[in-house]
């Protein structure tokens, strides 16, 4: 074994034995993902995830008697949905700037009564059984402990309960373009804890144990472009993820990374245009407790 292999190998036994490294080391993720999803213009990159929304809420009922959680709220578009619905909401994101941007949007939609809270899908600061329906529109997958994102999900979610997500599943577009961005990203990675293990019918449902009458549909996102490049540009200055590694491989003076990195991703975006629109399938779960 060589010493650099014994130093990975002692670091990670002493993340597993040591408490307070373990600690540190999940804070600093936590910070790290405030930091990355702040970077972001959200506004702008969901503008066109309200019929998202409306579709989650019809598919799950929703009544106005119902209590509801939206996790990763966001900038708001699905809690907003809800409760012009009538729902009692609240919403709950752990991003300081998209409650901030949320609370933004409840004004201009001209309604009120929407409790936001800032928190972290992996410790929901409810208790149990405390609503009726728990909503997130491509929110809760990114939290990086899924099995304990899901357990909080099922821990605060009325026995009777119906819970609506979505997801990307990893075989179409935002799947696929998260490969090309995995072969050229700085950070590393974990396959353990992607986010579209929540697009994937199998893995959902061993994500949520207990779970019946569990419900799968796809829909697709018409987004409207002009061309492959507009889309690139708009998503490197305006989604977090992006906006770091582009900075970080512009730090490393590899342009010609970045522009490998730009022909391979708009090589596989052209696969999902037609007649000027981008389709991004997803799927969408619908489950009773």
């Amino acid at each position: 074994m060589n010493s650099g292999n014994a130093s990975v190998i002692t670091t990670y036994f002493r993340y597993l034995y040591n408490d307070t490294l373990k600690n540190s080391y999940l804070q600093n993720t936590k910070d790290n993902v405030k930091e990355i999803w702040s970077r972001g213009d959200y506004r702008s990159r969901g503008q066109f995830f309200p019929p998202v929304s409306a579709y989650l809420t019809r598919l799950v009922k929703l009544q106005p008697s119902d209590s509801v959680l939206d996790i990763a709220c966001g900038y708001g578009n699905t809690a907003i949905t809800a409760r012009m619905m009538g729902a009692k909401v609240t919403g709950i994101d752990i991003t300081p700037k998209h409650i901030a941007l949320a609370k933004e949007e409840e004004k201009i939609a001209g309604i009120s009564g929407i409790e936001w809270k800032e928190g972290d899908a992996e410790n929901l600061p409810f208790e149990d059984e405390s609503f009726d329906v728990i909503l997130s529109t491509f929110g809760h997958i990114f939290a990086p402990n899924q099995d304990l994102a899901s357990k909080e999900m099922l821990r605060v979610l009325k026995k009777g309960g119906r819970l609506s997500f979505t997801s990307w599943p990893p075989e179409l577009a935002v799947g696929k373009l998260s490969e090309v961005v995995s072969k050229y990203n700085p950070f590393p990675a974990s396959d353990a804890f992607s986010p579209y293990n929540w697009g994937i019918p199998e893995k959902v449902k061993q994500l949520l144990p207990g779970i019946k009458d569990i419900i799968f549909e796809r829909d697709t996102i018409n987004i409207p472009i002009l061309s492959p490049n507009h889309y690139w540009l708009d998503t490197v200055t305006k989604a977090g993820f992006m906006i770091q590694v582009v900075e970080t491989l512009q730090k490393q003076n590899d342009d010609e990374k970045i522009e490998l990195f730009r022909k391979d991703y708009i090589k596989t975006l052209q696969q999902y245009i037609s007649e000027n629109v981008l389709r991004m399938g997803y799927l969408v779960v619908i489950a009773k407790k």
